[in-house]
């Protein structure tokens, strides 16, 4: 066996059908194993990406074995090239040649200095793993392989018939409840669009749809990253040209109100990315979507299985009628670094057994990623001093805070003609999250967002520049409003509206957004006969400014003083009207 290691994924159409030959000779044939899949990883994370493609060619030449592995950038850890994106995973060969070949890839990886080796959803019935863990003792090699996954499937023959002996997909009952709900006005109809030409139109469309969707749920999808959307673009154009691509779209009249981008390949249906419309959601549009799914591969005879993948989601328990497992198999050169994979796997494996001390473990987690996030941004000298500064707070701190109405008179302000006001919806949102998907602090943002505009008692407002959202923010009556900035809530008369919560993300930061936004919402407020207010940290000087750029005049101030886990809040009598908001009684010497 002769092996032949390449640093890319060459167009070579001789290449792609030999390496789909052995795709389709292992135990389980999927889509994420072929040619197609490799090269639109490639063509979408090329500029990131180390490959390592092994090719292994037998005595007459022929190709027998493909490894597609990847590497981080300084070449010590290796793990399949489409592990982050492909629910299976595996090495491709003649089964007769599987052990000399995975041998084979276990040697070169220890001759190219490879230190860990990571092979992610691993089917569990593959003959791959006995073969990796006959290998590792003749490399000096330690393996260690775990549960990953239990996919969800649903096979088409196991599923009950109708009176007419035809299969009958479950969930149909409610299918038929939201075509009712929708109504004759809106007739609900599903259309499978396999060519490029005819995806491309809506590809956009999903993808909005399933990041808006994400941040509802408190999440950030995966597709808010512009390469993930490169390579769903780049995978529907090679796979549509093999007929092996499917998006699906469930509209009710004009408008859209589920996707799912999937894929048809060797009798198997695969559940990829699904996403529906959360203002629909009291309807089921998902669930419904994967019953109309379900029933129209049991009408296609070339159908045998629909496979749910990757996941846990709890709605897949109500069709699945069997699973496969996927594990997560680890290869390490070092017996220490070997040990410590497992511990800390069972570690892992103890705290999740726990709701309690997940969600501490959780915290903690998230409180890590910030510090390591601020190490980045700022140093190791300016991440000391924020952690000085927090620890004294804890013993003695002082926040005043400054409130300002609108004036009046009508400000006028020198404003780009192309900025708008518009409220605020999840559609914006979802375009800010792709926009700024690389900042932290603005997606963080964001999440917060659509979990208040999901609760509901407060407005949302956006500024918006030529498409773009360049400014966020929120109004909510004034009486019982709780500034956090104070810890208290605050009493005024009825007619009182506060601005808070307002946000430019910092790449465009310093262009006057936040007067404009705060300027057009306040002469907004007072056409409805109320009285803006905005409130600002004293020190926040960009604020201050902006604030009274924007015609608001300073009214009074608060201030909160805590001292050894008491506090209270001292308000100046001498500029504190009785007009004005006040903090809700009670709260003059609380304990914190």
């Amino acid at each position: 066996m002769r092996i032949v290691l390449l640093k890319e994924i060459p167009e070579d159409a001789e290449l792609g059908r030999q390496w789909n030959c052995l795709a389709l000779r292992t135990e389980r044939p999927q889509v994420f194993y072929t040619y197609e899949w490799a090269l639109a990883v490639y063509r979408a994370y090329g500029a990131t990406l180390h490959p390592l493609l092994f090719l292994a060619y037998d005595e007459v030449g022929a190709l027998c074995g493909v490894a597609a592995l990847s590497t981080d950038a300084d070449e010590k850890c290796a793990s399949f090239l489409c592990s982050t994106t492909g629910d299976y995973c595996d090495f491709l060969s003649a089964p007769e040649k599987k052990d000399e070949f995975v041998a084979a890839i276990v040697g070169e990886l220890k001759e190219l200095g490879i230190k860990r080796t990571a092979f992610a959803n691993l089917p569990a019935d593959s003959g791959t793993l006995a073969a990796i863990r006959r290998a590792a003792p003749h490399h000096s090699s330690f393996c260690f392989a775990r549960t990953a996954y239990v996919c969800a499937q649903v096979s088409l023959d196991r599923l009950e018939q109708g009176k007419d002996g035809k299969l009958v997909a479950p969930g149909l009952k409610r299918l038929r409840r939201l075509v009712k709900a929708m109504g004759p006005q809106a007739p609900v109809q599903v259309e499978h669009r396999r060519t490029w030409d005819s995806v491309e139109p809506v590809l956009a469309e999903f993808i909005q749809a399933h990041v808006a969707r994400f941040l509802e749920i408190g999440r950030i999808s995966n597709l808010a990253e512009a390469r993930r959307q490169i390579f769903l673009a780049e995978l529907a154009k090679v796979l549509s040209e093999r007929q092996w691509f499917v998006l699906t779209r469930m509209t009710a009249g004009e408008r859209a109100i589920a996707w799912h981008y999937g894929f048809q390949f060797q009798g198997s249906w695969f559940w990829y990315q699904p996403t529906f419309d959360s203002s629909v959601e009291k309807h089921w549009p998902g669930f419904c979507l994967l019953s109309h799914v379900i029933q129209d591969a049991c009408d296609d005879p070339s159908m045998t299985v629909l496979d749910l993948g990757l996941g846990s989601e709890a709605y897949k328990a109500k069709f699945a009628n069997e699973s496969c497992e996927t594990l997560y198999v680890t290869l390490h050169r070092s017996i220490l670094e070997h040990w410590a994979t497992i511990v800390r796997y069972r570690v892992a494996s103890a705290v999740k057994s726990s709701a309690r001390m997940e969600k501490f473990s959780g915290e903690i987690r998230k409180k890590l990623q910030g510090i390591r996030r601020r190490l980045r941004d700022s140093g190791a000298w300016s991440t000391a001093i924020w952690a000085g500064k927090r620890a004294a707070r804890l013993v003695r701190e002082r926040v005043e805070v400054v409130f300002f109405e609108g004036d009046d008179c009508e400000h006028v302000s020198a404003r780009p003609q192309n900025l708008q006001l518009v409220p605020l919806t999840l559609g914006h949102l979802a375009l800010a999250a792709t926009a700024h998907n690389a900042d932290d602090l603005t997606l963080e943002y964001l999440l917060r967002c659509a979990k208040r505009l999901r609760a509901g008692g407060a407005e949302g407002y956006v500024l918006a520049e030529v498409g773009r959202a360049v400014h966020f923010a929120w109004t909510a009556p004034m009486d019982g409003f709780f500034c956090s900035e104070l810890n208290t809530a605050l009493r005024a008369s009825s007619d009182s509206v506060i601005l808070f919560d307002c946000w430019t993300p910092p790449v465009i930061r310093k262009q006057g957004y936040y007067e404009h936004a705060i300027e057009l919402i306040s002469s907004r407020i007072r056409s409805r006969g109320k009285r803006p207010w905005v409130f600002s940290v004293v020190g926040n000087v960009a604020s201050t400014r902006g604030i009274e750029r924007a015609g608001f005049q300073r009214r009074y101030s608060l201030m909160r003083q805590r001292v050894l886990g008491r506090e209270r809040i001292i308000g100046d009598p001498l500029t504190l009207p009785k007009a004005m908001p006040q903090m809700a009684a009670g709260s003059e010497d609380s304990a914190a």
